[in-house]
């Protein structure tokens, strides 16, 4: 049919290419056809795949149920949508027939240049094109003024993604101003082109009304969802995920058919995990599986009388796992899941039981997504991971980590058994659409797929589909979109069949936020009756006096106080919330005679994965007095046990984070001591968590983090957020309702960009992992795969490479604000990053010494 379509409406199609290739020192060309027919063939793929009917009658039922008319017209509405939807890939690329594209682009010397065309674009003619035989279908005399109203909307909003399937999701009304049909506009000089050019065998006839009626339901959402005439907030953002579940399948469509017609290679196969059971299977295997399930079967479940008196915490962990997975197998049809239990709980493995069982449910769930808010807890999970299929190689081989440190995955099987060029052109495509079964990675790559506009961000949104996403301690972001971010997921998991388990020590009720929404289900009935036993709530013992101390003289009094265990053979975690303070803490005790004989260790965001793993696992070994100096980036989820613990204050639940490192196996008596010589607020702008009223200064919150009732440190929180972002959300729903990613990707940024960071390479020679890393010759090896790569590789087998150097370098690249930046004279400089040589004059004792680049100035955070 596809072919039929092309044929039929453009003339001597045989003669139009869509790309081109060097085989064997000759030009190869890809005909327009056969490319179109390759694109239809990964479009149908992917839709049957990921089960994208349900999706779609999802969205209609949703969209349209408001609309005033008969199941009969709405179901013959569906038909006609998902007719004009399936030619999308047939006519995503029919603007080729441009000649200056088919002269200028590909060389090809049959044609001429058309200075009519203006340039050698083929997109929004490609859209140009569609929309005008998408309106020919759906106002047929035939069809029903209802169905015609249903629909009008739609050949825009397709449209639009066809003209953006080489570029990024910018507005949908940029599109709108180029697509009216005043004398001088592009649009209509293009209407004029091609009729009077002998290329197209249709006449294009669109008239302003038709336009009109595209442009009628367009900034409809209303968030008083009964007002007439408006859409609800639900409505649109089903429509804002259409567009881009739509602009995703087109452009992974593409580039998979592009892939396989340049390397004559099929890439269709789909990496889902559909052996959960297998899986499964091996995970109850485990030593640890073995002794819950034993206790499920004798001892499961305590009474509170006899949860209160339980000492040993591998029973707490073991009551929480089963209440868990009976609550999951009780709400398995619904989406979205909150878990909130202490730290050392044993969440991370409760989850992947939940993930396992939700997918054992529902066997539509075809992948696993685990998210965490560093890279540093996605290598610590994913050593969890590995641990539990350790006998299982094909397993591990179908869990991959996502993040900017970690190479591309490659299978050293497909490498063996196939031609390398094909090998790395199918694991650039896993990479850059999710082709694997099990992914760990981070907020910010998962946000990007969410929220992002740019179109390497959209690439893999279809895969979410079918999915389970476990989102690890999401609240850590600032609050002000807090609200953004559970109506948005709410609505995404609903409408792509999601299930997406929150989980955190510290879990707000999101649900206030998002009223008009299904509440989620919490899958500890009572958090609080396990919060309140002993074992948790009073493993750490809480100490106040320290925050009387002014300021000025808190630092020689931590020293002071630190002096009395210094013969205790206990570990001892120092908490600083900016960099600087913790660094020259760090260097004051190494350089004070008190301390010579005691280890003492400093770790912060500016360590490399090597360093920080170095540090812990010396930590973990320690078994005299060992004094850990670290900034917030110890928080959330370090698996370290420690025995006694100073921190500056900071918000509350960051509190409860850092207590969570303090006597973790509750096997020990541990104690916390507060002091404040950082304003938290200088480093968490606008977290109204951090109002005088609910941090530790208070007298009301320190009983709050004593008796652990963040239930009520939350509700006071929410309120203040509702009260005074509620703007910031509403703004968020006037760019819902425009249909402007830009916009959305802006306001959804979990960190603010980094235009003001330079990334700075330091040459040294390291030891990590027992390998010597040459950091010059690592340098040398990146300017020529840059220089002279692109030259002798493919682009899938350079950026591979490429991808593997990176994750060498960072081991080398610290991220240096430019404000009050002295380099002087540097080695080199590629891109974005400036290499510096005689690399060890730029560390003391050890560590990266930023001043010597930037003076007391700098980033001062994590």
């Amino acid at each position: 049919m596809e072919a039929d379509i092309l044929k039929n409406l453009v003339k001597n199609i045989n003669q139009y290419k869509a790309h081109k290739k060097s085989k064997d020192n000759e030009i190869v060309y890809e005909t327009l056809l056969a490319h179109t027919e390759l694109i239809n063939k990964y479009f149908v793929k992917f839709w049957q795949s990921k089960n994208s009917d349900e999706i779609f009658d999802r969205f209609c039922n949703v969209f349209w149920q408001k609309e005033n008319i008969d199941n009969e017209l709405k179901n013959k509405a569906k038909d006609l949508l998902k007719e004009i939807i399936m030619i999308m890939p047939i006519f995503h690329d029919i603007g080729k027939v441009n000649p200056n594209f088919q002269l200028m682009k590909l060389k090809v010397n049959d044609f001429k240049e058309n200075k009519a065309y203006v340039n050698t674009h083929h997109s929004f003619l490609s859209s140009m094109f569609y929309m005008d035989y998408c309106r020919k279908l759906v106002y047929d005399e035939k069809n029903e003024d209802e169905i015609v109203n249903l629909l009008a909307e739609f050949i825009l909003y397709n449209g639009y993604i066809i003209a953006r399937h080489h570029s990024e999701l910018g507005s949908l009304t940029e599109f709108t101003k180029l697509i009216n049909l005043d004398d001088d506009t592009y649009f209509s000089k293009l209407k004029q082109i091609i009729n009077n050019e002998d290329i197209y065998s249709v006449k294009i006839d669109f008239i302003k009304s038709d336009i009109e009626d595209m442009f009628r339901n367009l900034n409809k959402v209303d968030k008083d969802a009964e007002k007439v005439g408006r859409r609800s907030i639900k409505q649109g953002v089903y429509l804002s995920i259409y567009i881009r579940w739509l602009y995703s399948l087109l452009v992974a469509s593409d580039y998979y058919a592009t892939s396989e017609f340049m390397n004559d290679t099929d890439f269709s196969e789909v990496s889902d995990l559909d052996n959960i059971g297998y899986w499964n299977k091996f995970y109850e295997e485990t030593s640890l599986l073995k002794s819950i399930r034993k206790y499920q079967k004798t001892k499961y479940p305590l009474s509170d009388e006899e949860l209160n008196t339980v000492k040993d915490i591998n029973i707490l962990r073991s009551e929480i796992f089963c209440e868990v997975e009976e609550k999951i197998k009780a709400n398995a049809d619904k989406n979205i899941f909150y878990l909130e239990a202490p730290t050392g709980s044993g969440k991370s493995n409760t989850a992947i039981n939940a993930s396992f069982k939700l997918m054992q449910h529902d066997d539509r769930l075809q992948k696993i997504f685990y998210i965490y808010p560093f890279n540093t807890l996605v290598e610590q999970n994913l050593e969890t991971l590995e641990k539990i299929f350790a006998d299982n190689e094909a397993i591990k081989q179908n869990i991959a980590v996502i993040n900017s440190i970690t190479p591309i995955k490659v299978s050293e099987k497909d490498l063996n058994d196939n031609e390398e060029k094909d090998v790395y052109q199918k694991a650039l495509l896993d990479r850059q659409f999710l082709n694997y079964p099990m992914i760990l990675s981070t907020h910010v790559s998962l946000f990007n797929i969410i929220f992002g506009n740019r179109q390497s961000d959209v690439f893999a949104f279809y895969q979410l589909a079918n999915s389970v996403i476990v989102l690890d301690e999401i609240q850590s972001y600032k609050n002000k979109i807090w609200a953004e971010i559970i109506c948005y997921l709410k609505e995404l998991a609903k409408m792509f069949n999601i299930k997406i388990i929150i989980m955190s020590a510290t879990l707000p009720d999101l649900d206030i936020l998002s009223r008009f929404q299904a509440q989620a289900v919490n899958l500890l009935e009572n958090p609080s009756r396990f919060f309140a036993v002993n074992c948790f709530k009073n493993r750490v013992k809480l100490n106040y006096d320290l925050l009387k101390v002014d300021k000025d003289s808190i630092l020689d009094e931590l020293k002071t106080h630190l002096k009395q265990y210094l013969k205790s053979d206990k570990k001892i975690l120092i908490e600083f919330i900016k960099k600087k303070t913790a660094h020259d803490f760090w260097v004051d005790l190494q350089e004070n005679e008190d301390f010579k004989d005691v280890q003492i260790e400093y770790l912060s965001g500016d360590d490399s994965i090597a360093e920080r793993k170095r540090i812990l696992d010396k930590v973990k070994k320690a078994t005299d007095t060992m004094i850990l100096v670290s900034t917030q980036v110890i928080e959330a989820g370090v698996d370290i046990d420690m025995d006694i613990g100073y921190k500056n204050i900071s918000k509350l639940d960051s509190e409860e984070q850092f207590l969570g490192r303090i006597n973790r196996s509750c096997k020990k008596e541990g104690i916390a001591y507060f002091f404040e010589v950082d304003e938290a607020s200088d480093i968490y702008i606008d977290d109204v968590r951090l109002s005088e009223s609910i941090v530790l200064k208070n007298v009301n919150m320190q009983k709050i983090l004593e008796l652990k009732l963040f239930d009520e440190y939350y509700k006071k929180v929410l309120k203040t957020t509702m009260g005074k972002y509620g703007y910031h959300f509403d703004e968020f729903i006037k760019d819902i309702s425009d249909l402007n990613y830009e916009s959305i990707s802006t306001h959804m940024k979990l960190i603010d960009d980094t235009q003001d960071m330079v990334q700075i390479y330091i040459i040294r020679t390291l030891c990590v992992d027992g390998e010597v890393l040459d950091g010059k010759q690592i340098w040398d090896n990146y300017v020529d795969l840059w220089e002279n790569g692109r030259k002798t590789m493919s682009y899938a087998e350079w950026k591979i490479k490429l991808s593997r150097i990176t994750s060498k370098m960072n081991n080398f690249i610290y991220q240096v604000s430019k404000h009050n930046l002295h380099i002087g004279q540097f080695y080199e400089q590629m891109g974005n990053i400036i290499c510096l040589d005689d690399g060890d004059k730029y560390f003391k004792k050890d560590k990266f010494n930023r001043e010597m680049l930037q003076g007391v100035g700098g980033m001062d955070f994590i």
